[in-house]
């Protein structure tokens, strides 16, 4: 279903008129997204839409380039000899109890084993004497940025779950793009499962919007 078709079905359950009642596409679309974003994020938790292979995007040529550890905001990376920092942020990840929606990482510039680690765990890590054999270390940071520890790795490819398809061309630098495609014909992400809860859930973000605006303008009267 594309972001037409499932804003389209909003608004006719609504029996809405995008001009008279004032309703943006784009506003019922974030609350969709929203939406599919919650209810997303309880199922990855509880592993049952992890074989929906449908509902993951994947990103070509994800860039990093070096930056000086000495800068870095985060002090248990300020010592590393080498730090990677992506160029550009992720588009916004489904999070779970499990973590980032980060389900898979290539590297094109060899054959690495990516270990997604925190600030602690890095540093209990760097004082092994010894690590596994081309494990490279990989951190997400508040920032959206992806950075990666004493590996000058230029590139991978992702795979992730995310309800923002429309930002993923932005992140990457091989996805030619799309001058002539409508953000309207992108596909929505959601589980067949959950699209009439995911709905449900947005009519009621609106209705409970629609009150409060009419709560504070009791007579029609707008605010000075």
């Amino acid at each position: 279903m594309t972001y037409r078709e499932i804003t389209s079905k909003v608004i006719n359950l609504l029996k809405l008129n995008t001009r008279d009642g004032h309703v943006s596409r784009r506003f019922i679309l974030r609350l969709l997204q929203d939406s599919a974003q919650f209810l997303l994020a309880q199922k990855l938790g509880e592993r049952s839409i992890i074989n929906e292979t449908n509902l993951f995007t994947y990103i070509p040529c994800f860039s990093f380039e070096k930056i000086d550890a000495r800068k870095c905001n985060i002090i248990e990376f300020k010592m590393c000899t080498v730090l990677m920092k992506s160029k550009k942020p992720l588009p916004k990840l489904v999070f779970s109890r499990l973590g980032s929606s980060i389900r898979e990482i290539n590297s094109l510039d060899g054959d690495f084993r990516f270990t997604f680690i925190d600030e602690n765990t890095y540093r209990r890590n760097k004082k092994r004497r010894y690590s596994l054999k081309n494990e490279v270390y990989i951190y997400l940071g508040t920032d959206n940025h992806l950075y990666i520890m004493e590996e000058p790795i230029q590139t991978v490819d992702l795979t992730v779950l995310t309800t923002r398809r429309e930002d993923v061309e932005k992140t990457s630098d091989c996805i030619e793009k799309s001058r002539c495609t409508s953000l309207w014909e992108t596909e929505f992400v959601c589980s067949d499962k959950l699209l009439d809860a995911v709905v449900n859930m947005t009519i009621q973000k609106m209705s409970i919007n629609r009150q409060i605006i009419e709560d504070q303008n009791p007579n029609n009267i707008e605010g000075a």
